[in-house]
């Protein structure tokens, strides 16, 4: 019998966290400022994957990590 890969079409805030190489809190600031579109699903956050561009953040991630403080 084959077994089916169900393939998600969302991040957690965890998840993304590790894509990015970035904490989960700054996760969550992005999503609270709204640069990282979020929502709301029980008591966490879900990252819809159609919603961001990967390629995208890392590039304002790296930005921001060469910016000081």
């Amino acid at each position: 019998m084959d077994k089916m890969k169900i393939e998600k079409n969302f991040y957690t805030v965890s998840e993304l966290a590790e894509v990015l190489g970035i904490s989960r809190i700054s996760v969550f600031k992005r999503v609270r400022q709204g640069s990282i579109n979020g929502q709301k699903l029980g008591r966490n956050f879900i990252i819809l994957k159609k919603d961001i561009d990967i390629k995208k953040l890392f590039k304002i991630i790296k930005t921001n990590k060469e910016m000081p403080s």
